[in-house]
């Protein structure tokens, strides 16, 4: 009997090994982002879409969990963390990591874009891939371009429609110099605040308002807080998929180019569902019983900030300024 059971143990465990020794081993990767896990959120867009691709490409082969909602920390614990190696991917806001890798700030100087198109020719070009490549300078893979959008003003007491709006407002901003540097110009007062503490800060009246995209606006219930929405576009906003260098290095050049192309494809899908939903969306947010002004002075505030861009060029580093604005004509 003993016999028997101990053939019967070795049979057993001779097809468990066989088994799972049969079993191709799936590579899990995490990537994070702060805004909320919403259908309509470009960051959840870009980062879910990036998930399927690469479980198709890879044939299962190699999983991506998608953490939104600040899962992983805000962007600098994010971004820190993929330069320790402890996260892996991260969708980064480019304004926020243009505080490590001071070239991204080219792509954030205000009225630099007409429209989403321009931008993406840009992004997807010669000068986008330049700045990509300075990531790794930090210990950061930065992979593909997707879009947040034009960044537009969301106002608790008045609309702007002309430079003078916006003086003495409280205008919550991320801590980046060009930011900063433009609300300055315009005589508004920049308040760097953490993404998590944005709705309070408007509850509290500790802010008049902030800039924010579209669908970054509706997917995070800012209708139901704030009254106005003006269409300024003041500023654009790429978003980075970034990944630590070190869990990039550790993949084998097959699951590298796996990556590589589920992100570009990711990041292009990003950008048309922004495009189809944001005249959508804007109907919904004044059904919501938001004001949208929509009649924007851009030429007075061009010509308020006049040479705003070529100071910026020593902050931003290298010659990217002027590459950009040559691209641009």
């Amino acid at each position: 009997m003993k016999r028997f059971f101990k053939m019967f143990l070795f049979c057993f465990l001779s097809i468990i090994c066989f088994v799972s020794c049969g079993q191709p081993k799936v590579k899990t990767l995490q990537i994070g982002f702060t805004t909320a896990i919403n259908p309509d959120d470009p960051y959840y867009v870009f980062a879910s879409e990036f998930s399927r691709l690469v479980e198709e490409k890879s044939q299962g082969s190699i999983k991506i969990d998608v953490l939104g909602g600040g899962q992983l920390g805000q962007e600098r614990e994010m971004f820190e963390g993929m330069q320790l190696g402890t996260v892996d991917m991260a969708i980064m806001t480019n304004a926020y990591a243009s505080n490590f890798v001071n070239a991204s700030g080219v792509f954030d100087l205000p009225f630099i874009f007409k429209d989403s198109d321009t931008a993406a020719k840009i992004l997807e070009g010669n000068l986008g891939t330049k700045v990509l490549k300075e990531y790794e300078t930090k210990n950061v893979k930065a992979l593909a371009w997707g879009e947040g959008g034009f960044r537009h003003l969301v106002t608790m007491n008045r609309p702007v429609r002309k430079p003078e709006d916006f003086k003495g407002l409280k205008i919550r901003c991320m801590e980046t110099n060009t930011y900063i540097s433009t609300y300055d110009s315009l005589n508004a007062n920049a308040v760097p605040m953490a993404w998590s503490e944005t709705i309070t800060g408007l509850q509290q009246k500790t802010i008049d308002g902030l800039d924010i995209p579209i669908s970054v606006i509706y997917s995070n219930g800012f209708p139901e807080i704030a009254k106005y929405l003006s269409l300024t576009g003041h500023f654009y906003s790429p978003l980075i998929m970034c990944m630590s260098l070190e869990v990039w290095n550790e993949l084998d050049e097959k699951q590298q180019n796996i990556i590589s192309k589920a992100s570009l494809e990711a990041g292009k899908l990003c950008r048309k569902h922004n495009q189809e939903v944001e005249e959508v969306l804007l109907a919904k947010m004044e059904e919501q019983g938001m004001i949208i002004t929509r009649d924007i002075d851009i030429v007075s505030f061009q010509k308020t900030l006049g040479d705003f861009y070529m100071k910026q060029s020593s902050y931003i580093g290298g010659n990217y300024v002027e590459e950009l604005l040559n691209e641009l004509q």
